[in-house]
């Protein structure tokens, strides 16, 4: 059996959630500022929130990804052993 698949999407999607959320969290923060690129109304950081929520779901998936992965490779190797 080949876990390397899902353990690199695990930790891909892991990876890309943490850019994703810098990023947004970055957003956030600029809120309200007179930044060039700062969030100007109540629903783009209503809208940034939501996005931020979804972020940190998507890279929760990703952990339980890799988590159950490193389970299923303890039981081969326990199994093989």
């Amino acid at each position: 059996m080949n876990v390397l698949p899902p353990l690199q999407s695990g930790l891909s999607g892991i990876s890309r959630g943490f850019e994703n959320l810098q990023e947004i969290a970055s957003d956030i923060a600029k809120a309200g500022t007179s930044k060039p690129d700062a969030i100007d109304t109540p629903a783009e950081l209503t809208q940034s929130l939501v996005e931020l929520q979804e972020q940190e779901q998507a890279t929760l998936a990703a952990v339980k990804v890799v988590g159950e992965t490193e389970q299923v490779l303890g039981t081969l190797l326990d199994v093989k052993v």
